[in-house]
């Protein structure tokens, strides 16, 4: 299977092209064009969540997911998130181990192991419904955003303190808690907002938009 991130960090789209046989597991939605000879299959209670509005609003934890599979070689199919933003990529076995806000997973391959993972820092976004996924195994995810995607780096000392609707995954191991920032107005209440900070040894990557200020009409 080959991967393509296209279109540049505003409009992403993933190309995947792939061979008989071949079967990734993609967002409900999220399908821009396929090849004849790729067969698509739904099913229910998959974990993750869809869209901007279902990132932002959303308290259902278990929803559709759509499965591809190739039935002719060099087959391809086109992906896009119903957001504007960008698509990284993250490899499993050069990561370890990914925590990824609901919203955040637009692909993975097969061999992603997906489960909800305990939220150690209670709910960590302003939207108080979404949930954290786990990605383990040894395959590769496709992680989107609303704006673009930076990835920073946590140390021992030197610890991240990340605006909590802006955090889109982080490593495995690295310990996160929740705070009141009074520097920081909720999108959503107008009050004081939450930072989330991840202390430890590890890698974070952040959204640098706020999906909340566009559904919840506030901002800072």
């Amino acid at each position: 299977m080959k991967f393509e991130i296209a279109d540049g960090r505003s409009y992403a789209t993933l190309e995947v092209t792939m061979d008989a046989g071949d079967r990734i597991g993609v967002d409900p939605g999220s399908m821009v064009t396929r090849s004849d000879a790729i067969r698509s299959e739904t099913n229910a209670g998959e974990g993750g969540l869809g869209g901007m509005f279902k990132r932002a609003i959303s308290d259902e934890l278990d929803v559709l997911t759509t499965f591809l599979e190739a039935e002719a070689d060099g087959s391809r199919t086109v992906l896009a998130p119903d957001y504007l933003g960008d698509i990284t990529r993250l490899d499993l076995d050069e990561t370890g181990p990914v925590k990824v806000q609901s919203g955040g997973l637009l692909a993975w391959t097969t061999d992603v192991e997906r489960s909800t993972a305990a939220n150690e820092a209670g709910n960590f976004f302003s939207s108080g419904e979404l949930t954290v996924l786990r990605l383990g195994g040894s395959g590769t995810a496709f992680v989107s955003a609303f704006g673009a995607v930076r990835e920073e780096t946590v140390t021992p000392d030197d610890p991240l303190v990340v605006d909590e609707d802006h955090l889109l995954a982080w490593t495995d191991g690295l310990s996160v808690s929740r705070t009141k920032d009074s520097n920081i107005k909720s999108s959503l209440l107008g009050g004081e907002g939450f930072v989330t900070r991840l202390e430890g040894d590890g890698r974070v990557w952040v959204q640098t938009r706020d999906p909340m200020v566009l559904f919840g009409g506030g901002g800072q």
